[in-house]
């Protein structure tokens, strides 16, 4: 059995490693992406409420987990219920749950307002799952749920406490761990755009300028390549930034953002524009790539060839593999160096 520690480590110590850049302590005891969809399915009632009261009930029974059984101590949260997405619940109920000593993954559920994700029905409730029990969400009018598009609904409650001007950068940036199960579309990228006029947190800020990115909005691509040449992006957000630009940006009309950074000190900021007008594809980037060719840094030269030759479209000059161009380096470089002299000729 492992033993007990305090009621207010035990409480919060899962959402501070998850949610403040601790995610490696979440990814070491497995604990599972959230998947709305299959979370909604598992809720009887998945309501927005105002979580007033969370107190500790004492020892619970042992908690199963990968062969072990885990010392528990059960809870009970207090909730006023302010609208319903899924299930019949109204008025005040009651909340029971346990969590283990030893952290695991999982979580309960903490004060404010926020989607409840709820099991049971009448006076009886526990957590759907203790992974992901509730999420933040706004006080705001809302229209009448209906009957289908639950996980729908939780999409755009998450989207509303993005754009909220009434919440807070940690409201936000809690919504923000889970990007991967945000819709892509037009509404995620308009809650961002709202979030972003209202967000005096720095931090925070970067973080959606690059969930623009992300989504394939490069409005705020120029300040973010401001950001990066005058080394003032925050220690949090700025490999973030690099990853973006380097995976994200394909649209060709972001190439006149991206060129100052090729000129850059810095190799992985000039390693991340190089991938990025590798994955851009287009012809109009051929002047930055022979640029590009002639890099210090030999993985922005590796990004440069595989552009041209994504371009080119060559027969026998596809690729190369990292591996291929590493023993055949100077081969790749004179034929795509002779490649962009005509392309620019052309012109």
């Amino acid at each position: 059995m492992i033993h007990s520690f305090s009621f207010a480590r035990r409480q919060v110590q899962g959402f501070l490693l998850c949610s403040l850049g601790f995610a490696s302590a979440c990814h070491a005891v497995g604990v599972p992406n959230l998947k709305i969809s299959e979370l909604v399915a598992a809720s009887d009632v998945i309501a927005i409420t105002q979580v007033y009261a969370v107190k500790e009930r004492g020892a619970a029974a042992p908690i199963p987990f990968r062969g072990q059984l885990l010392d528990a101590e059960a809870y009970i949260a207090d909730l006023n219920v302010l609208s319903v997405i899924k299930g019949s619940v109204s008025g005040h109920i009651s909340v029971k749950y346990s969590l283990p000593d030893t952290f695991i993954g999982y979580q309960g559920l903490r004060e404010g307002t926020r989607i409840v994700f709820l099991k049971g029905r009448g006076n009886e409730f526990g957590l759907a799952d203790p992974y992901h029990p509730d999420l933040p969400a706004t006080r705001g009018a809302r229209l009448a749920y209906g009957s289908e598009g639950h996980s729908e609904a939780v999409e755009q409650e998450m989207l509303a406490v993005i754009a909220s001007p009434s919440t807070t950068a940690g409201q936000k940036s809690e919504i923000l761990r889970f990007d991967y199960a945000l819709p892509s579309g037009s509404s995620a990228i308009d809650s961002l755009k709202s979030g972003l006029t209202s967000v005096v947190d720095e931090d925070l800020r970067q973080r959606i300028e690059g969930e623009l990115v992300r989504l394939g909005d490069t409005s705020e691509l120029p300040n973010i390549v401001l950001l990066l040449l005058n080394n003032s992006a925050t220690s949090n957000q700025r490999v973030w930034l690099l990853y973006v630009i380097a995976n994200y940006v394909t649209d060709p009309l972001a190439i006149p953002a991206l060129q100052p950074l090729l000129g850059s000190t810095d190799d992985p900021i000039r390693e991340a524009a190089g991938q990025a007008l590798w994955h851009i594809g287009s012809p109009a980037a051929v002047q930055s790539l022979a640029k590009a060719l002639e890099d210090p840094d030999q993985s922005v030269r590796f990004y440069a060839v595989r552009g041209c030759a994504d371009i080119a479209k060559e027969f026998g000059w596809g690729g190369p593999s990292e591996s291929e161009f590493q023993e055949h380096e100077q081969r790749y470089l004179a034929h795509w160096r002779a490649w962009t002299k005509t392309q620019q000729r052309q012109k």
